[in-house]
């Protein structure tokens, strides 16, 4: 059988919310996914390689060197941030200012580069995927994002389905962080 882009024919069922939003191309949400983040550093954040030491609980590295970590990371223009970097499998442990500052690029590598296994990927599709107890740290996340940032990632969740053939568990992942969060931010 011939490979039929999953925007033609999904190989799966999705229940996407009935929410009308309109249809982007990939070159149109790059865009504004650049325009929405621009200026964004990481600040006082937590960087990539800040969070892989916490994951392994700062062993074998002292306080100081925790410190300078970042040091050795482009801090100041997430989109020049190097794909090895965002491989690291620490999204999860970013502090809302870090997670701020890198989601731009990781969502942009997901566009670029879908491999549902890699770490990058689930995490990414992970983080935009809220938890909805009183005090969700996804939640602490989003509130340091401005209104046109939300925006933006809710169009990102809702188009992404008829940009990628996202494998199942990814979809209902993008269909659960629509329904349950970021369709208050869609037109």
């Amino acid at each position: 059988m011939p490979h039929i882009p999953a925007v033609l024919y999904p190989a799966y069922p999705i229940d996407r919310p009935t929410v009308k939003a309109p249809i982007q191309t990939r070159e149109h949400l790059e865009r504004e996914v650049r325009t929405a983040f621009a200026g964004v550093t990481l600040g006082g954040g937590l960087s990539l390689r800040q969070a892989e030491a916490l994951d392994d609980y700062c062993n074998n590295i002292s306080e100081q060197a925790y410190r300078e970590l970042p040091l050795s990371e482009v801090t100041d223009a997430w989109n020049a941030v190097p794909w090895a970097e965002l491989e690291r499998n620490n999204i999860a442990h970013l502090d809302p200012e870090g997670w701020r500052y890198y989601i731009p690029a990781l969502m942009l590598s997901v566009l670029q580069q879908y491999e549902p296994a890699s770490m990058r990927v689930i995490g990414t599709l992970s983080s935009l995927y809220p938890k909805h107890e009183p005090d969700s740290y996804d939640l602490l996340r989003y509130d340091l994002l401005s209104e046109q940032q939300k925006q933006v990632i809710a169009r990102y969740l809702h188009a992404l389905p008829t940009l990628l053939p996202l494998n199942w568990q990814d979809s209902k992942i993008v269909e659960r962080a629509l329904r349950n969060h970021w369709k208050q931010f869609l037109p």
